[in-house]
């Protein structure tokens, strides 16, 4: 079970090995849901990383699907990701 600690400032850091699995970066941004057992966090956009892999060049549109790889990973960094 992984453990994160709550700094001064209120903000908690995600253990590294959980933001790799999940393809978290910094910027991402969150849902948070109060539940009796806890918090419980959303991201509010699917993950990059493979949605980029698949549609570069692992699907059947070859040039099509790089060029929505591209488009995908430019509005994702538009938006602050």
């Amino acid at each position: 079970m992984a453990t994160a600690k709550l700094d001064k400032g209120g903000r908690l850091t995600l253990p590294q090995d959980l933001l790799g699995s999940h393809h978290w970066r910094a910027g991402t941004a969150f849902t948070i849901e109060d539940r009796p057992e806890g918090l419980l966090l959303r991201p509010l956009l699917a993950p990059a990383k493979p949605a980029l892999e698949t549609a570069a060049g692992h699907g059947d549109g070859g040039g099509r699907d790089r060029a929505l790889a591209e488009a995908m990973r430019d509005r994702y960094a538009r938006l602050g990701h």
